[in-house]
């Protein structure tokens, strides 16, 4: 069932008042013309609920800018959208060209401090963000009474003499929702082992984010996780207004491992509007909150992910690094969505 405008609709009826459902909801594909993003695809989603989003085919399948009822949902970057060929691999280059956007993937054989693993130039959060899919599809159809959009692409990660990894992605949303799933199956599809490393960069922005900006997740215990996290105050769920100078923290939040799903969430308490991300703790067991309240660099990245952004070194020595055997396959569901008022807040800190 269709719910838009306060009401429910079926198939049949909703049908009878408009000529073609884009004029409700739908994906339309077109290309930037401008700067550096200039001739890379994008493809902007409405739901009809007053949510929509743009997803990136030729930067991963990422989402870039988001919002709902029109109030910006993700940050973005100064950088703005960058094609795949602006990448700096090695150090920090990776800043250079990150847009922040909804959603960045880190990965898949690298993902957060950058270093040098014997002949391998290792840059911070790895390459898959600026890798291109090989084949999309959009598809709108009713299932039911259901009006669904699915985008899918297939991102493949390799190199001569080693990894040969492939990213199957699937973008779902409904008509009337404000939300959306996101499927991944990552295979190795070589005939070596590869080291597999994923984190999913979510990050919201102004005005989710602000001083009267509160996060809530179902965490057992929070953690410092660089050291300027640990040398603060150890806040990790308010917020200041931008400040000059600041520091990026980083911190740990511990989920419990044996719930179906988990949540995190930043709320505008102000403004009674929001964002929040729900997750499966046995397919990604891990969850770091990124909190930089600097000048225009401002910004909480909630991220959830199968490691730590230790970056692949760290995770070797310290026997946290995970691999996938030739064929193994990897799956994650994630859902990220509004609160886009106050009962819909209520309702989502009852369910932490």
């Amino acid at each position: 069932m269709v719910k838009l405008f306060g009401k429910e609709f079926k198939m049949d009826e909703l049908r009878q008042y408009v000529g073609s459902m884009s004029q409700l909801a739908g994906a339309r594909v077109f290309e930037y013309k401008n700067g550096r993003a200039d001739g890379i695809k994008g493809i902007d989603v409405k739901t009809g609920s007053g949510f929509r989003f743009t997803v990136l085919p030729d930067r991963g399948m990422d989402i870039a800018d988001a919002e709902y009822g029109g109030k910006s949902l993700g940050w973005m970057c100064k950088n703005n959208i960058a094609a795949p060929q602006y990448f700096e691999n090695g150090g920090l280059g990776f800043l250079r060209s990150f847009n922040g956007g909804l959603i960045t993937t880190c990965g898949l054989t690298q993902a957060g401090d950058h270093g040098v693993e014997g002949d391998e130039v290792l840059g911070i959060h790895g390459r898959i963000s600026h890798l291109p899919a090989e084949i999309i599809n959009v598809e709108e159809n009713w299932y039911g009474d259901d009006y669904v959009i699915k985008l899918s692409g297939k991102i493949r990660e390799s190199c001569l003499y080693a990894e040969n990894l492939v990213l199957k992605r699937e973008i779902i949303c409904k008509m009337g929702e404000s939300k959306v799933l996101i499927k991944d199956m990552v295979e190795n599809e070589g005939y070596n082992e590869s080291p597999f490393m994923i984190l999913y960069h979510v990050n919201f922005g102004f005005p989710i984010v602000s001083k009267d900006t509160k996060l809530y997740s179902s965490a057992l215990k929070v953690e410092p996780f660089n050291e300027e996290a640990r040398k603060g105050d150890g806040e990790y769920s308010l917020f200041d207004r931008p400040t000059k100078g600041y520091q990026w923290q980083g911190f740990l939040h511990i989920m419990p491992q044996d719930r179906e799903k988990v949540y995190a969430g930043l709320v505008n308490e102000s403004i009674d509007f929001g964002g929040y991300v729900a997750y499966s703790p046995k397919q990604m067991p891990c969850f770091n909150e990124w909190k930089m309240m600097g000048q225009q660099d401002y910004v909480v990245g909630l991220e959830p992910g199968i490691n730590i952004p230790e970056g692949r070194i760290e995770a070797r020595k310290n026997g946290r690094l995970t691999t996938l055997k030739p064929g193994e396959r990897y799956e994650i569901n994630f859902e990220i969505g509004v609160l886009e008022d106050r009962i819909d807040i209520e309702r989502f800190k009852a369910m932490i």
